[in-house]
């Protein structure tokens, strides 16, 4: 049942060997907020792909959009505005084909019959926006790929090292797709990565629960919003 919690996936992790990097430490002055497609194409229930959800997986909708509505976009405005009282750096990725036509997107990514998918969200178009709580303010820079990983369609590699950025903390949708993907990429780089398990968003708990466990154990560093208040200093909410 979708939303009820079997075991901790904390608890797993600790009885897994411990293969992520042992050093680890974040502060404010190189590390960037990755805010991850945080758009109406899949961020809202009432664009791109929510209403198709809807018909289809009512209860999937439910649990999915719910999470997003009551933890995830409050966490994460929290974590911007956090940011932005102490001058950090914040970068959002969007997802979606630069073209109308989406002919620019991978193969995979495009539409294919009987697959649900925000095939409208092109670059300009109203589901392609970020959400108007989230949106960017003048001098946050956007990135926008055409692939579930930025650094797989995307210069955000060097855009990051020109920032001096060694550092990343994760939030926005889905955990084992686009946020998961990146994520893995980023610590396969070198940077010291973070996802913040009460920003992010999957279908379903198991799925979202999986990423994480297998993100702390291999790869970086799982917190929750508050914790990521604590390690970088940032005023409390």
């Amino acid at each position: 049942m979708f939303g009820v919690e079997i075991l901790n996936w904390r608890d797993e992790v600790a009885a897994l060997p411990k293969l992520a990097p042992r050093d680890f430490a974040v502060t404010m002055r190189d590390t960037v907020l990755l805010v991850v497609d945080m758009q109406y194409s899949d961020a809202s229930r009432d664009f791109g792909w929510g209403p198709a959800l809807r018909s289809t997986h009512p209860e999937v909708c439910d649990y999915y959009f719910g999470r997003i509505e009551d933890l995830v976009v409050p966490n994460v405005k929290a974590l911007i505005e956090a940011f932005r009282a102490q001058n950090g750096r914040i970068v959002y990725l969007t997802l979606g084909p630069m073209l109308p036509d989406g002919s620019d997107l991978t193969p995979n990514r495009k539409s294919t019959s009987g697959a649900i998918q925000a095939v409208d969200n092109h670059f300009g178009s109203p589901e392609h926006a970020i959400l108007d709580e989230l949106a960017p303010r003048e001098g946050e820079l956007v990135v926008n790929k055409t692939s579930r990983g930025a650094f797989n369609s995307t210069a955000i590699d060097q855009t990051l090292r020109n920032f001096g950025c060694k550092s990343l903390i994760v939030v926005g949708v889905s955990t084992s797709s686009c946020v998961e993907t990146t994520a893995r990429d980023s610590a396969d780089r070198g940077y010291n990565t973070v996802i913040v398990e009460d920003a992010t968003a999957e279908l379903d708990k198991a799925s979202h629960d999986a990423s994480l466990r297998q993100f702390a154990v291999r790869w970086g560093r799982v917190w929750d919003t508050d914790s990521v208040f604590h390690e970088l200093g940032l005023s409390t909410r």
